[in-house]
């Protein structure tokens, strides 16, 4: 092998990324797109079974009084950044 090869072989090393969804060519913007999107879409799977079981773990007291909060505030924060 001569240097460049040397060097080239090193350069393309550097650019992979290994995480538990797999092994990820940093300088392809496709494969770092899909790798975002499988990680975006098992986080927020994670997050709405979360929401799931606390909502059942809460008293019908407890979830009155989540979904007046949540109203109050969607319509302090949310609306008003829509303004």
């Amino acid at each position: 092998m001569n240097k460049k090869d040397e060097k080239d072989k090193k350069c393309s090393e550097k650019k992979m990324f290994t995480d538990s969804f797999g092994i990820v060519d940093l300088g392809n913007k496709e494969a770092k797109e899909e790798h975002f999107g499988e990680i975006a879409q098992y986080e927020e799977a994670r997050v709405k079974e979360a929401q799931r079981k606390f909502h059942a773990r809460m008293t019908q007291y407890e979830r009155e009084e989540a979904v007046r909060w949540i109203g109050y505030y969607r319509y302090m924060v949310v609306d008003a950044d829509e303004k």
